[in-house]
């Protein structure tokens, strides 16, 4: 039998996402819109590790007021053992695609000059959304970085389009963005155009959606928010004041980021709210500059380590004003490639959506309906490679939740307990004979990377 990992993730292709609900009612997750079909609202933060969001445990290092985040997670499923690809653009493909790095081709952040980093013909979200005769309007605003070409989102599926479309802006004040293949100038601060662009989407829609909402922050250039999105105190935005003291820019475009969001959830109203599922994920970890020391910095973003790949997952549902909340925190592991199959199972899609396409992505939605649901996935899967990654640092790593397998192009393998050693100081495999439970850990993993096809190294 091919690998675990793999073989659970291409029977997706065989079963489509409403096999696991009722694609009519969208779950016993809240309300539904009047066509039957619950919205699905999708924000994504670029470069936020689990150190600097709401909701998870406190390591020891200064976090930004998230008070919108925090009422998320107050009524939602926070998932405590979510993985991405450790750099954005594989994160966003396989998100986009609800397939693995090693399937698209994308294992690195995409350079300025590729013009459209995924096959014009992937079965994308959107298009998986219309096959699936979900009815729903589909659209994407903000960071894109899957390529420069103008028509490159349109062109795969999305039938609106409004953001930025490299890796960063080079200045949060001053940018060009991309409106359905017109490129303009933008002056307003880029976290607050997302947001006005987003509200501007939404106030034509009659009907469901499904909105795609890419943040930039808190991406560099670390830079001074607007002073009414933020209470950091102390900050010039003078570039030496920047250097010194990067954490507390870094907190304050945190803080504005979730001063955003609430204007975006306040703009959506209650009423929409009760029929709109709300995804909050993390693209990939923390920079370098803004790590704080919580992880050594050569286990941070770009890396295959915790630091890198561990980011933060919020399901809220919809919105039941007259409901008592019910947080709750997931640890089985997921992969932000299992948010495709879960917008299309939260969507109401039909097996439609994904017939004919080899998919790894498995949905989430029974976890996020019923408490003490089975997970579909046994082991999560990152992977990290391509012309601008150095040899040391290409490779995979394979997870079921409590041990990690590490295994890197010119290093070899590391084992790690997490359960034990949450932060990858101590590889197991270094210390001689594994006892029964890790060495049988080891060896499922193991046999899983070895049955993975080849990365595409170069």
């Amino acid at each position: 039998m091919l690998a675990g990992w793999l073989w659970v993730a291409l029977g997706c292709a065989d079963k489509g996402p409403a096999d696991s609900g009722d694609p009519g009612t969208g779950g016993d997750g809240g309300g539904t819109t009047p066509g039957g079909h619950d919205n699905v609202l999708i924000l994504v933060a670029d470069d936020l590790g689990i150190e600097a969001s709401a909701c998870y445990p406190d390591q020891g290092v200064s976090r930004a007021p998230q008070p919108h985040i925090e009422r998320l997670c107050g009524r939602g499923v926070a998932f405590e053992q979510a993985w991405s690809m450790p750099v954005c653009s594989p994160t966003r493909a396989g998100m986009l695609t609800g397939r693995a790095s090693w399937r698209h081709g994308v294992g690195e952040a995409v350079p300025e000059e590729v013009e459209l980093a995924l096959s014009a013909d992937e079965r994308s979200l959107p298009r998986a959304l219309a096959l699936g005769g979900t009815g729903h309007a589909a659209a994407h605003v903000g960071k894109w970085h899957l390529g420069r070409a103008l028509d490159g989102p349109n062109t795969l599926g999305w039938s609106h389009f409004a953001g930025p479309l490299l890796g960063e802006v080079g200045d949060y004040y001053d940018f060009e963005k991309v409106v359905d293949g017109q490129a303009v100038r933008v002056d307003t601060y880029a976290t607050t155009d997302t947001v006005d662009d987003a509200l501007a989407w939404l106030s034509d829609q009659q009907g469901p959606w499904v909105l795609w909402v890419a943040f930039n922050a808190p991406h560099t250039p670390l830079h001074l928010p607007p002073e009414d999105l933020h209470s950091q105190v102390g900050l010039t935005g003078a570039a030496a004041d920047v250097e010194a003291r990067p954490a507390q820019y870094f907190q304050a475009m945190v803080e504005a980021m979730d001063t955003e969001i609430g204007r975006l959830l306040d703009g959506i109203g209650e009423d929409q709210l009760g029929r709109t599922w709300v995804i909050y994920v993390g693209d990939n970890g923390s920079t370098t500059t803004t790590n704080q020391g919580w992880v050594p910095d050569e286990h941070a973003k770009a890396t295959l380590y915790q630091g890198g790949v561990h980011v933060p997952l919020v399901v809220a549902p919809p919105l039941d004003p007259d409901g008592a909340p019910a947080a709750r925190r997931v640890s089985a592991p997921v992969g932000t490639v299992d948010l495709f199959a879960t917008v299309l199972d939260l969507a109401g899609a039909s097996a439609a959506a994904t017939e004919g396409v080899e998919l790894d992505s498995l949905s989430f939605a029974p976890l996020l309906r019923a408490e003490g649901a089975t997970p579909a996935r046994a082991r999560v899967l990152s992977e990290v490679f391509g012309e601008r990654t150095r040899a040391d640092e290409q490779g995979r790593a394979l997870g079921d939740g409590r041990y990690k397998l590490i295994e890197v192009q010119d290093r070899g393998q590391e084992l790690y307990d997490l359960e034990a050693d949450p932060l990858e100081q101590v590889d197991l495999l270094d210390q001689g004979a594994l006892d029964a439970e890790a060495g049988a850990a080891y060896e499922a993993l193991a046999a899983e990377l070895a049955a993975l096809p080849d990365l595409p190294v170069d």
